[in-house]
C-alpha cells in the first residue's frame, strides 16, 4: 500500500515539474515571420518560464534571419540561430536543448542582441523556456503563416490554401 502511494506521489510530482504541462500559452498570429506590419509587440515584460505556442500561424520559431527587422509584429524580431549548433535545432524524443535566439535590427544586423532559451520536445509539440527581451520593441517570432484575407478561408483559417469562401 505504501509503495502504491509513493509511486502515485512520484508521478504527480513528475507531471507537475514537466515543462510539457505548462499553462503559459502564446496564441498570437502577429508573431508570424510573414507578418510585416509592426504592431509593436514587446516581450520585455514577458514572465520568464516555459511557454507552449498554439497559434494558427505555426508553433516553430523561425531559423532564418528576418532581415531588416520589422517582422513578427515588432521592430526587433528574435529568431532561432543555428550558429554553433551541430545537428537539428529542435530536440527530439522528449529531450531538452539549450539554444540561442538572435534579435535582428532594421540596419541589417541579424544578431544585434542574443538571448539564450531552452526547447523541449513534448511529442506532438514543443515548449520554449523564454526570458524577457531587453528593451522595446522586441519580441520572439513564431510561425510563418498569416490569417486568410477577408472573404477567403482555409481548413485552418491561415495560409496556405485560402480559397473563396462563397463556393
Amino acid at each position: 500500500m505504501i509503495c502504491i502511494f509513493l509511486f502515485l506521489c512520484f508521478i504527480t510530482v513528475t507531471t507537475l515539474e514537466d515543462p510539457c504541462f505548462t499553462t503559459k500559452l502564446i496564441d498570437d498570429w502577429r508573431r508570424s515571420v510573414a507578418n510585416g506590419a509592426s504592431s509593436q509587440i514587446c516581450d520585455n515584460v514577458l514572465e520568464e518560464g516555459w511557454y507552449r505556442v498554439i497559434s494558427g500561424s505555426g508553433e516553430l520559431m523561425p531559423t532564418v534571419c528576418p532581415y531588416w527587422g520589422f517582422r513578427c509584429g515588432t521592430t526587433i524580431p528574435f529568431w532561432l540561430s543555428s550558429s554553433e549548433v551541430t545537428g537539428s535545432l529542435y530536440p527530439d524524443n522528449g529531450s531538452i536543448v539549450n539554444r540561442t535566439t538572435c534579435g535582428a535590427n532594421y540596419y541589417g544586423d541579424c544578431c544585434e542582441k542574443t538571448i539564450d532559451i531552452r526547447i523541449k520536445d513534448c511529442g506532438c509539440y514543443y515548449v520554449y523556456y523564454l526570458k524577457p527581451t531587453t528593451g522595446c520593441y522586441s519580441a520572439y517570432c513564431f510561425g510563418n503563416q498569416l490569417p486568410c484575407p477577408d472573404g477567403l478561408t482555409s481548413s485552418t483559417g491561415f495560409t496556405p490554401g485560402c480559397t473563396n469562401s462563397s463556393y
